[in-house]
């Protein structure tokens, strides 16, 4: 049930009674808590108010952040969206979004789906620089936690080679979740030293060889891609490396059945307009061709074998924390959304940090290969 405290909210962010009855009916509104501060978290948008979207009071209300939009010509979309006017462009980097904020004393990590990070909120700490939200409370800061000691996912990008970092993409403002120019943003980052994202700097539609030149290195490198912005954030699209589509179907095919067959089709389907922009055949067509089947079909025959062999389909997980009671509100905060979370390992690092490694583990996906393996007879 959500609280008439926060009723009264939504009532003045102009949401009517029989919408908030509506919202809170389907469970598209649920309140919640982290440390005794109590927040309300939206599962649906309503209103101008975005899926992810937090209020703790009147005043320090988080907009979910936007879904941003993908093109996957890139000649073509660069020409329809930016036309002759310059752009930004920077590094789509491989993480998970993040949205820091000052909520009274607290410095608060919320997740995409709007849940208080119980370990983000602990290590974000590390990366930003309190004086920051000292100066400006209004503001949030918007960025991809990455690393290969990440509880959301098994990868990060290449260059972090150890524990995980914050790199800044966005600020906004409370409230209104407007973002700040580019340049304003550089500028906040560069003066609290806040890591941002890599800038690649300004481009055009002139500058379109330099820009296919810049996603092959970018591929080659093993990253995801880049983000496309105008200067003052009223346009942005992404586009991702032909090397991360084939890689998240390499992940993915792992849990095969956990996952929505659109995750793969989309990878597929972004990989064939690379290939089809860039004219790719013969030999290199057949490179892409192998990689792809290969990232497909070998970690799903694996996982075969792995539950044929009385194993569970299972992701490893480490991460860094300053106190032991992190990890076990990482894994009650993981039950909330569902999932099936085992601390395999807990080490003391001797720095003021412990080294937790857990197991996530994939009870459906492992059930339906066990079935099939088994003979069991279905209807397709």
């Amino acid at each position: 049930m959500v609280s008439l405290h926060f009723k009264h909210i939504l009532l003045k962010l102009g949401l009517d009674k029989e919408r908030i009855e509506i919202l809170e009916m389907k469970g598209g509104i649920v309140e919640d808590e982290f440390e005794g501060l109590r927040y309300l978290r939206f599962k649906d948008s309503a209103k101008g108010l975005r899926r992810g979207t937090v209020v703790f009071n009147e005043s320090d209300i988080i907009l979910g952040f936007p879904h941003i939009k993908r093109v996957v010509h890139l000649r073509n979309g660069v020409k329809r969206i930016f036309k002759s006017k310059p752009f930004y462009v920077e590094e789509k980097v491989d993480g998970y979004n993040v949205r820091v904020a000052k909520v009274g004393e607290k410095i608060l990590a919320l997740t995409r789906g709007g849940f208080v990070c119980p370990f983000t909120t602990e290590r974000i700490g590390d990366f930003i620089n309190e004086q920051f939200f000292k100066d400006h409370p209004n503001l949030i800061l918007c960025g991809e936690m990455a690393g290969p000691e990440s509880p959301y996912l098994v990868e990060g990008p290449p260059y972090v080679e150890e524990d995980i970092q914050f790199f800044l993409f966005d600020i906004q403002e409370k409230r209104t979740g407007r973002s700040i120019p580019v340049e304003e943003r550089i500028k906040l980052a560069e003066e609290y030293g806040i890591q941002s994202v890599e800038i690649f700097g300004l481009y055009s539609y002139e500058k379109i060889d330099e820009l296919y030149e810049l996603i092959e290195r970018l591929s080659k490198e093993g990253r995801e891609g880049v983000v496309m912005k105008s200067p003052d954030m009223k346009k942005i699209v992404k586009y991702v490396t032909p090397y991360a589509n084939v890689n998240d179907i390499k992940i993915g095919s792992r849990i095969f059945f956990d996952l929505p067959h659109g995750y793969f089709m989309q990878r597929i389907k972004r990989l064939a307009f690379y290939i089809a922009e860039k004219r790719i055949r013969r030999e290199d067509f057949d490179e892409y061709a192998k990689a792809l089947g290969k990232a497909l079909l070998q970690p799903f025959v694996e996982s075969i074998w792995d539950v044929a062999a009385g194993e569970m389909i299972a992701e490893i997980f480490t991460v860094r924390v300053k106190k032991i009671e992190t990890a076990y509100k990482m894994v009650s905060h993981f039950e909330r959304m569902g999932l099936n979370i085992h601390i395999d390992d807990i080490e003391e690092l001797g720095n003021g940090y412990w080294k937790i490694t857990f197991k996530r583990v994939y009870d459906d996906a492992t059930k339906e290969i066990r079935e099939l393996w088994n003979g069991h007879a279905f209807v397709d």
